[in-house]
């Protein structure tokens, strides 16, 4: 892209996300974390959702996979997530 940003796909519980990187994001020593879904994730209701985490916490495109994945699914522990599960697999007339 030439913005300075990585980029890879990512699959998390039959969801495709999209996610942009940016190690040292402006010289600050955080990575900035970009993602994209089509669908809601446990993280964001809209599926887009910036982060910011510290540099020497993800160093590569591997420690930002891991990164994510574990963040997923240590957000997705909240009953609030399996509720909404839930709630998407019956119809709402209201």
């Amino acid at each position: 892209m030439g913005d300075g940003y990585d980029s890879f796909d990512l699959v998390w519980c039959e969801r495709d996300i999209e996610v942009r990187y940016q190690a040292n994001w402006l010289n600050t020593d955080h990575c900035h974390i970009e993602l994209h879904c089509a669908e809601r994730l446990p993280v964001t209701e809209t599926g887009y959702r910036s982060h910011f985490v510290p540099g020497d916490a993800v160093t590569d495109e591997d420690d930002v996979r891991r990164y994510i994945l574990a963040w997923l699914d240590e957000v997705a522990r909240d009953p609030s997530w399996a509720r909404h599960l839930e709630d998407s697999k019956q119809l709402n007339l209201f």
